[in-house]
Order: C-alpha cells, then sequence, then structure tokens
C-alpha cells in the first residue's frame, strides 16, 4: 500500500524557532536602548552647554557660545591649556606682615 503525502502547512502558520513570537527579553532590550539614549542625550547636552556657558563667561559673546557649544571636545582642553589664568593664591609658607 502506498503511502500518503505529508500535510504541509499553510504558508501562514507559525512554525519553527524563527518564526515563533518575540519574548519579553526583547521588549526589555527596547526599554533599555531608549533608558540609555536619554541618559547618552542628556550627558552630551550638558557636556556641551558647560562648554557653551564657559566660553561665554570668557568671551561674553552668544556667537562664540554656539560654536564652543558645537566644538565642546575641542574647547574644553584649549581652555584648560591655553585660557585659563592660574590663580595667584599662595599655598603654605609663613605668614608676611
Amino acid at each position: 500500500m502506498p503511502s500518503s503525502p505529508p500535510n504541509v502547512p499553510s504558508p501562514d502558520s507559525n512554525t519553527g524557532p524563527a518564526n515563533a513570537p518575540s519574548t519579553d527579553g526583547a521588549k526589555a532590550a527596547s526599554v533599555g536602548a531608549i533608558i540609555g539614549g536619554v541618559i547618552g542625550f542628556l550627558f552630551f547636552f550638558i557636556w556641551h552647554f558647560g562648554a557653551a556657558s564657559l566660553s561665554y563667561a570668557k568671551y561674553g559673546s552668544i556667537g562664540w557660545a554656539i560654536l564652543d557649544f558645537f566644538f565642546a571636545t575641542i574647547y574644553y582642553p584649549y581652555y584648560a591649556l591655553v585660557l585659563n589664568t592660574p590663580v595667584a593664591t599662595m599655598m603654605g609658607g609663613r605668614r608676611r606682615r
């Protein structure tokens, strides 16, 4: 007696691990990515806003502050090495009268 052909599932059926429904791990990963992105953006904004604020305090110009907002990674070392004036206080030693 010949055997009958196997039953072929319909193309819309959900079979196999590749077609398995997504788990809660995928949702947690996407929520974690969103939270990490928000924290990263806040750090980015505060870092660049600090450079703009420092530039505005130094030059008093909105134009320089906007420029230094966008180039904060260059402005911070430039400020630290070139623009920052050292404090003229003496530490330690004998007190003068």
